[in-house]
């Protein structure tokens, strides 16, 4: 989606404000374009599907105030998720990856549509797979960038002061000596750092990729310390998607992500893309585990944005057998007997963790 083009964005919503509108939110897009961070994010994830937002819309309401009077949040509930997926979209393409995961983690699947343009989920989808392989791809380190040392103008000096000494010209021969050192560790110290960061790059990568190598060879749960073939194909997307998200290193993690899930918690199981209810899997967790999981505490930040990580907490919170439904459908404002098959579940929490790890 162009996140520049307001008339081709209106015009797909259904909506026609005229070329003097259109023109009046320009400035203050830029503005919010310029200077948005993840909680902004994530407020206007919440403003395209029309969810509530808890801390409010002053900042958003006000930036277009500026040029347009008229504006109005009441009113304008469509412009208002226009206007905040031509924002998500514009953040995508500055190389944020939240403004990618936040849209498609909060679509759940399916099981939540945005107000308009609900294509640019699958964009975001597709931009973080394809974030994935651009941030594989570093440049090679070379160590030819790191040269000799320029020959300096010292040494002449001191063959001077050695057939005619001269103190004032001493003095002169020390600050160049000292100058000319600086320099010379500065230049040598930038070219290090030129062959070492994109090595350090390559050893996190390759560190990334054994450890999920041996996870997955060993079908292993590191949360529950179990086989994944021993568990309910519930409970095992549930926590291989918390694992692998435990094992990622990145912002979008590796865009083999999906297929190794797949592999690992279906594999030869019969059934494997029946749905599975969210409220089954979460009470499928045994009692008493719940500190394993590693779950931030910042969820409770995005509980309608994260349900399936918040399911697990308020099932822990309150207790399993139904008691933590009310709770979970007021936090999240979902029902927990929605559906998902077993690969959209582990790919959900997943990518919540993921979120959650760059909310502020």
């Amino acid at each position: 989606m162009p996140s520049y083009n307001f008339a081709d964005q209106y015009k797909a919503a259904g909506l026609a404000p005229g070329p003097e509108i259109i023109r009046l939110r320009q400035a203050p897009f830029d503005k919010l374009r310029k200077d948005i961070g993840s909680n902004a994010l994530l407020d206007l994830t919440r403003l395209y599907f029309g969810l509530p937002v808890p801390d409010g819309t002053d900042w958003f309401r006000d930036a277009f105030l500026e040029t347009d009077p008229s504006f109005s949040m009441l009113d304008n509930e469509r412009e208002a998720s226009v206007l905040s997926a031509c924002l998500l979209a514009a953040a995508l393409e500055d190389g944020n990856v939240l403004a990618g995961l936040a849209p498609v983690v909060t679509a759940l699947g399916g099981n939540r549509t945005p107000l308009v343009h609900p294509e640019f989920v699958e964009d975001a989808r597709q931009a973080i797979a394809a974030n994935s392989v651009a941030s594989r791809q570093k440049n090679a380190a070379d160590v030819n960038k790191i040269k000799q040392p320029a020959k300096g103008k010292l040494a002449a000096s001191v063959d001077v002061l050695l057939t005619a000494p001269d103190w004032p010209k001493t003095g002169e021969a020390i600050k160049l000596a000292g100058s000319e050192s600086f320099e010379a560790s500065n230049a040598l110290a930038s070219q290090v750092f030129s062959v070492i960061s994109p090595l350090a790059e390559q050893v996190r990568d390759l560190r990334e990729e054994v450890s999920m190598l041996w996870w997955y060879i060993g079908g292993w749960s590191r949360s529950l310390d179990k086989p994944f073939a021993d568990m309910d194909v519930g409970l095992a997307a549930l926590m291989a998607g918390l694992d692998l998200a435990h094992l990622t290193q990145g912002k979008s993690g590796p865009a083999a992500a999906p297929a190794i899930l797949q592999r690992l918690v279906i594999g030869s199981r019969s059934g494997g893309d029946e749905k599975i209810s969210l409220r089954s899997a979460v009470e499928a967790l045994p009692a008493g585990v719940f500190q394993r999981l590693a779950i931030p505490k910042n969820v409770s930040m995005v509980g309608d944005i994260c349900p399936i990580l918040t399911a697990l907490t308020k099932a822990d919170d309150i207790g399993g057998d139904g008691a933590w439904l009310t709770a979970f459908k007021k936090a999240s404002g979902l029902d927990a007997t929605l559906t998902l098959s077993p690969i959209e579940l582990a790919m959900q929490v997943y990518r919540e963790s993921l979120l959650l790890s760059q909310v502020d």
